[in-house]
């Protein structure tokens, strides 16, 4: 039995030592490691390593839900831009909801030269549109195909109903070069909820910029950008207005033909030439500054002109320009996060610089107003950058704006906003006879809201903006004076995360 015991020890010892020889020989495989996600703090709260890299990448966005209101644009207003495929004119809605999402990519790298940024912010839109199984189209003109409603009040296009890139640029040693925020703007009305005042600029526009840092708290920037995306002017269809009477006090010029003293509104050729823009800006503990220049190429089709020859000219082109100045002043002694902004500009042929309509839009184009016999109507903002003179040459519009704005807040929840704008538009004499919409004009405004912010990044507002709209051209001599004015407010929720 002892035998037999040392016997199976043996073997057992035996058989260990020959599969720990054998397993020795077998390859040996490192689990591999676990790439967890690490905070990266150099660049600000939110940021985090992409894993396997050095860059570091924040993703952020914002939903939000409004409804606006325009008392005097009521439902038996016709909105003359939306039209069914029976040729019927839609009317206009008292009210008009929004649904809008962001979403934002913010990627960062650090490198010998500085940080290399790439930021893209995608955007969808959901407006109210119009009523019917076919929509609207943009004019009842025969033979024009219909097409999808035009959207937000039925007849204003708000070009957003669909996935869009609202910004996306590249930044690297001082340059920025894509899709973001003009270099012209300073305020870009961040005290609304609406965006509909006037002297002011807001744009997203394509472009090539560099920016020089002094030290100090002073900048400067050059920026070649998208002329496109300013231009404001005709579609190609020009306003002539033979038929119609020229007005009292008016001398004609020409008695056989009253109209040779007509301009046309210009249309727009090919760029050719990008907008300039440049900016001095200064950042200090109390706020900052900024004082902005742009030059705006305006450059017209040949046309026909409007002097019943029925001549055709190339009119070329012109140079137009805007400038803006801006204050920011920080008020932490009244409460954290008081301020107060005043903005002057001014314009010559480059009216989206104070009045901007091309983006989103914002900006203001016209008004709604229950005149004396009740029946509302719709009463246009001069906006046009330029107009065709009879003779052939290119006639620059005028503005002259300014802005205020103050934000106090109650609580680190609550804050409200009071604001005020003022914009003097002066258009040539001979584009002034082509009816209201191409007079001169006074547009002043005023506007309230209050932000009420239960929990971070949540906010729930509610806004009210007055606006008062006189023309004071030749187009209304011998006729009744026309001073429209109207009021809009918004309900808006707002999440961002």
């Amino acid at each position: 039995m002892k035998i037999s015991n040392k016997y199976w020890l043996a073997s057992a010892a035996f058989l260990t030592s020959v599969s720990v020889g054998q397993a020795a020989d077998l390859p040996f495989r490192k689990a591999a490691p676990v790439e967890y996600v690490r905070v990266c703090d150099a660049f600000g709260q939110g940021f985090f390593y992409t894993p396997g890299t050095d860059t570091c990448l924040r993703v952020t966005g914002q939903v939000r839900a409004e409804l606006s209101i325009r008392g005097d644009a009521p439902t038996n207003t016709p909105a003359a831009n939306a039209v069914n495929q029976a040729g019927q004119v839609y009317r206009r809605d008292l009210t008009s909801f929004r649904a809008r999402g962001y979403l934002n990519l913010d990627s960062r790298t650090q490198t010998a030269y500085g940080t290399l940024r790439a930021f893209v912010s995608l955007r969808v839109t959901k407006d109210t549109t119009a009523p019917g199984p076919f929509g609207g189209r943009g004019d009842n003109v025969p033979g024009v195909p219909a097409r999808v409603s035009t959207g937000s009040f039925q007849g204003f296009d708000p070009n957003a109903s669909y996935p869009n890139l609202d910004k996306g640029f590249i930044q690297f040693a001082g340059f920025t070069a894509g899709r973001a925020q003009s270099f012209f703007d300073f305020d870009a009305q961040s005290y609304e909820l609406l965006t509909n005042t006037v002297a002011n600029s807001n744009q997203v526009t394509e472009l090539f910029a560099y920016t020089a840092t002094f030290g100090g708290g002073f900048s400067a920037t050059i920026s070649v950008e998208d002329r496109n995306e300013r231009t404001i002017a005709d579609n190609g269809q020009f306003v002539f207005s033979s038929n119609n009477p020229l007005p009292v006090g008016f001398p004609s010029g020409n008695i056989n033909n009253p109209s040779a003293t007509r301009a046309s509104i210009l249309a727009y050729g090919g760029e050719t030439i990008p907008d300039i823009v440049g900016n001095l800006r200064y950042d200090a503990d109390w706020g900052s500054a900024q004082l902005s220049g742009a030059y705006h190429n305006v450059r017209s089709i040949p046309v026909a002109l409007n002097n019943g020859t029925g001549r055709t000219v190339d009119p070329g082109s012109v140079d137009g320009f805007a400038a803006i100045g801006g204050v920011k002043v920080l008020l932490p002694t009244l409460a954290k996060g008081d301020s107060l902004t005043l903005q002057g500009s001014y314009q010559q042929g480059a009216m989206d610089y104070v009045n901007s309509i091309n983006y989103q839009p914002v900006g203001l184009t016209n008004v709604f107003d229950s005149n004396r016999n009740g029946a509302p109507q719709q009463f246009g903002v001069p906006v046009n950058d330029a107009f065709v003179r009879p003779n052939g040459t290119i006639a620059l519009s005028q503005a002259v704006g300014a802005f205020a704005a103050f934000r106090h807040y109650f609580i680190p929840e609550v804050y409200s906003s009071l604001y005020g704008a003022y914009l003097d538009i002066t258009n040539p004499k001979s584009a002034q006879l082509l009816g209201a919409t191409t007079d001169n004009a006074r547009v002043a405004q005023v506007g309230f809201n209050t932000v009420y912010s239960p929990v971070k990044d949540f906010q729930i507002g509610g806004e009210v903006l007055y606006t008062d709209l006189r023309y004071s051209g030749l187009a209304t001599l011998g006729s009744t004076p026309r001073e429209p004015s109207d009021i809009r407010g918004r309900f808006s929720i707002r999440r961002a995360f």
